[in-house]
């Protein structure tokens, strides 16, 4: 005879972060309670504070489930590369819990800032630290010659995407737009190869 126990930690805490990234989609990160998570969830605010110290570090672990941190990125191509890095960033910043989450969240830091560690640690630092692994197997092909500031790269591929995400009356994410991002990081690159998949291959 099995018998039905409490659930497996990991369990837990996936319903947590499941329940928390549905309810910052439709409610937005400001209007949302532990009350609600934990309600939402099927479990209680002990079991919360068990695994988290506060909503603002359930945050990471919902881009993660739901995006991951970029760090199985190898088309062979730098070019492939950086296509690759933005469908995944197009996807990130048209989600909504990025895009009813993150100004909330932002303010929630800004008051707090502590409470972004888990943020920059467990989910930007691991993608912004790949970038640099991107760099590097392009100058191992020759095909630039030096792996230019790779926080700057990712500033180009990102800041862009951030900026029509979260700035009212702004257009859309399109394809225009990420194009444009991987073609100026390219160019910071000095990168002197062929182009054609960037406008011929789609980007959604």
């Amino acid at each position: 005879m099995v018998r039905s126990g409490r659930p497996r930690k990991s369990a837990v805490e996936d319903s947590i972060v499941q329940a928390m990234g549905d309810l910052v989609a439709e409610h937005g990160y400001a209007s949302v309670t532990v009350d609600q998570v934990v309600t939402r969830a099927g479990t209680n605010k002990p079991a919360f504070y068990r695994r988290f110290k506060h909503l603002a570090e359930v945050v990471p672990q919902i881009l993660i489930s739901r995006h991951g941190t970029d760090e199985d990125i190898d088309t062979g191509t730098l070019v492939g590369d950086l296509i690759e890095v933005q469908r995944r960033q197009r996807r990130l910043f048209t989600d909504p819990v990025v895009t009813r989450g993150f100004t909330g969240w932002l303010s929630h830091i800004e008051a707090t800032p502590e409470i972004g560690a888990p943020f920059f640690r467990d989910y930007l630092a691991p993608r912004r630290a790949y970038t640099q692994i991107i760099l590097n197997r392009a100058v191992e092909r020759s095909e630039v010659t030096v792996a230019t500031d790779s926080a700057w790269i990712a500033d180009l591929l990102t800041g862009p995407l951030v900026m029509r995400a979260v700035m009212p009356g702004l257009p859309p994410i399109d394809d225009r737009l990420v194009a444009q991002t991987i073609h100026a990081a390219l160019d910071a690159l000095g990168y002197q190869g062929d182009r054609p998949t960037i406008s011929s291959i789609g980007i959604t």
